[in-house]
């Protein structure tokens, strides 16, 4: 048997598992992407939002040109 291990073992202190702290951490400029790569971005999240199109609140969004829109706003 191996000997149990710590929890400091696993991460620093400063590491986050929040997505709200990791994304206010990255700077969310794509200007610096190469032509043709992936963003990273969603293109649909879920949660508690207001669409930045008609300001409606909204429990899902889509992407589209740069924007978290509602479904009403969303061009399919």
């Amino acid at each position: 048997m191996t000997d149990d291990a710590t929890l400091s073992e696993f991460g620093s202190p400063t590491e986050s598992d929040d997505p709200v702290e990791q994304a206010s951490a990255s700077s969310g400029d794509d200007a610096d992407a190469p032509d043709g790569a992936d963003s990273g971005l969603s293109t649909y999240a879920w949660g508690t939002y207001r669409c930045q199109q008609c300001d409606a609140e909204t429990e899902r969004v889509w992407r589209a040109d740069g924007q978290l829109v509602c479904p009403a706003c969303k061009r399919w």
